[in-house]
């Protein structure tokens, strides 16, 4: 997780760093500009591609990577990904592209932490990029108001081709029985009740799943739980757009 920092600009602070992979000459130019003028943001590297990008992010390692969707199934879909495994620490920003929807989906499967619009303002822009490099998951609040998102999402999970010997399942019996509760859309108060246990205890036990499944966000280890088939998809598919609201 990022450092937190204030989501104001606060010339005392260290600046955000930033990676920027445009391959877009001119749309790099005009968000170059943008982040330049922010006094609390520094752009640390800028490449065209994923690929081109994990050496700049071994060497600087930023606090957010800001990067385009890439199409789904691509070389440059694999190489994206492989970027956010390998960069565990930085908050990854997704622009929207002509299909936003497309792109957000895109921005839930690689694990982001937020999705800005192709027509948003450049303000908008701004102020993602330091409410991420303060922790924040703005991804979730845009999943709230979108379950059909969610149910494209899910939709897709079991199409993934896997490996012919399945991945072994690193979680407990009590841990797969919250993330279980947690894909049904309930809180950690909830949960809490629900198990008779200790609210503080599924905060716990929701940090460890999410650390042995090095999944950034309750998302995407409700979906690798899903995906490899340790967990059942909950019917009602919208529940999941509340699974990461604080308890």
């Amino acid at each position: 997780m990022p450092p937190r920092r204030t989501s104001a600009p606060d010339a005392t602070a260290d600046p955000i760093r930033l990676v920027m992979v445009e391959p877009r000459p001119m749309m790099g130019v005009g968000l170059r500009e943008i982040l330049d003028r922010e006094v609390d943001i520094e752009v640390v590297g800028q490449v065209a591609s994923p690929d081109e990008a994990l050496q700049i992010v071994d060497e600087t390692a930023p606090d957010v990577v800001l990067l385009n969707s890439p199409p789904a199934e691509s070389a440059e879909s694999e190489a994206t990904m492989r970027l956010r495994r390998e960069s565990p620490d930085a908050a990854f920003v997704v622009l929207g592209g002509a299909d936003d929807d497309a792109s957000i989906v895109g921005a839930v499967e690689m694990g982001a932490m937020a999705h800005v619009a192709e027509v948003a303002e450049p303000a908008e822009l701004v102020a993602t990029i330091r409410r991420v490099a303060n922790g924040e998951d703005r991804l979730q609040d845009e999943l709230e108001t979108r379950p059909d998102i969610v149910e494209r999402v899910l939709s897709g999970v079991h199409d993934v081709q896997f490996a012919d010997a399945p991945l072994p399942n690193p979680l407990t019996p009590r841990e797969i029985e919250i993330l279980g509760l947690v894909a049904s859309g309930l809180k950690n108060r909830d949960i809490a009740v629900a198990l008779d246990i200790s609210e503080q205890t599924v905060k716990n036990t929701v940090s460890t799943v999410l650390h042995k499944l090095g999944a950034p966000n309750r998302t995407r280890a409700v979906m690798s739980a899903i995906r490899n088939e340790w967990l059942s998809a909950p019917e009602g598919a919208e529940n999941l757009a509340t699974r990461g609201e604080p308890g």
